[in-house]
Parts: C-alpha cells; structure tokens; sequence
C-alpha cells in the first residue's frame, strides 16, 4: 500500500476515534448552547434551542446513567444560599428542600394585582405539564408581614393548587429579600408609583412591591440553572422541557 493512502487512513481512524471520546466524556464545560435536542451515536441526550436564545445544558453520562447540568451562560456562580422559611402549613423549611430536587421556584405576594395572578396561572400550566414527574414547585413570598401561613393557604386553595407538589413559602422579613439579592441578583423594592397603590379586603392599603417575575430552573446542588419569562409561551416551553429531562 502507498504511504500515502496509509497516512490517510491513519488520520480517518484517529479523528473517528477522538470524535468517539468526546461523544462519551461530554462535560458541563463543552456542552453545546444552540442545539436542539439531539442523541449522539454513543446515547447522551443534549438539549439547547434552536433560537440562539442562551439556555442550561443537559446531558445524560451514558456510562453511569446520571444526569450532567450546565447553567445557563452567566447564572454558573448562582446558588440559592442557607435559608430558613416556614411553608403553608407553619412547617419549617430551609435551603435543605432544594437539594437532590428539580425545582421551578418563582416570588410573588398574595395581595398582587398585576404580575402574580397571571404568573401563578401560568406556573399552575407547567406544574400540569410536568404531573408525574419528580419537579417540585416552590413559591417564595417577598410579603412576608401579611403573607401568613393561613393566607398562602387560600391562595392555593383560590388556584386548585395541589401542595403536596407545590409549597408556598414565607417566614421573617428580609429573609426572602436577602434570597433574590444573594442568589439571583434581582431586586425586591417598593413601587415608587403612586398609582399602584394596592387596597387590601380590610380597606386598608399597601403599595405594590416590585420582585422577579420570573421562573428559575433550580438543580440539586441549590445551582440556579435557567430562567423563564413566564408569559412568553416559548421561553416557558424551553424551561418546561429542560425540567422534564433533567427530573428523568
């Protein structure tokens, strides 16, 4: 044979061989961000959109089975830090919830009259979506004064809100703020307009307070993987399938 044909051939076999490496030993740092989803010849699953939108990554290691995370580009650092809440119930919980789970998580406040109502129904729509997996569902109060156990009772109870999957969490003032500002770089103030002044059952008033009105996509080491736009049904649809995977 030539030395030429056989230089060729050596290369072919050593890029097929590297190629099949790289299939294999897929890691977090050079998982691909505008992809669909897609099954390599050696069985990971990767998902990413299509768009271009930048999105976490998921890859399932198919030598051990487990599922590999990538943060969505900029969130790598983000982590829900120590806390401790009480839920719906008065029982206590704390930053332990998070970890081994899938969680969506979102901010609101019982008495909102803009944001929250479309954002809990649009979380109502996911939690359907995603029935009969292992995603839970947290929903942290940034009114924590009057978001009593007994009022984030019948607020569930106003959506049909099953909490055996979908907790509802308040506790000391600051404590949820200090979660959005340490963990998530958004902001929880009040509404400098006075317009928006919010009037309560009793006559009384509040103002509204502004928060995130987001989804956060939360992995089992507490890392804040993704985010949504809960009323852009293409962004929701994204989170909603990188939950999906990510709980199988």
């Amino acid at each position: 044979m030539q030395r030429w044909i056989l230089t060729i051939l050596i290369l072919i076999t050593t890029l097929t061989l590297i190629a099949v490496v790289v299939a294999v030993r897929i890691t977090p740092g050079n998982l691909p961000k505008n992809a669909d989803w897609k099954q390599t010849d050696s069985g990971v699953k990767i998902y990413a959109p299509s768009s271009g939108t930048s999105s976490a990554a998921i890859a399932t290691d198919p030598t051990t089975g487990k599922k590999i995370l990538a943060a969505r580009d900029g969130l790598e650092d983000f982590r829900i830090p120590e806390f401790s809440l009480i839920s719906q119930h008065g029982d206590p919980i704390d930053h332990t919830i998070f970890e081994g789970k899938i969680t969506i998580l979102d901010f609101i406040f019982t008495n909102c009259l803009t944001a929250c109502p479309p954002m809990t129904g649009n979380m109502l729509q996911v939690y359907k979506e995603l029935e009969g997996t292992d995603v839970q569902f947290l929903s942290i109060s940034v009114d924590p004064v009057r978001d009593t156990p007994e009022q984030l009772t019948a607020y569930a109870d106003r959506f049909g809100i099953d909490t055996d999957r979908w907790m509802f969490l308040t506790g000391k003032e600051g404590e949820a703020v200090r979660i959005v500002n340490a963990s998530l770089k958004f902001d929880v103030a009040i509404d400098p307009d006075d317009t928006s002044v919010i009037t309560l059952a009793d006559g009384s008033t509040m103002s509204n307070i502004l928060h995130p009105i987001k989804f956060f996509l939360i992995g089992p080491n507490r890392e804040i993987l993704d985010f949504c736009s809960p009323t852009v049904p293409t962004d929701r649809d994204r989170l909603t399938a990188l939950a999906r995977e990510a709980a199988e």
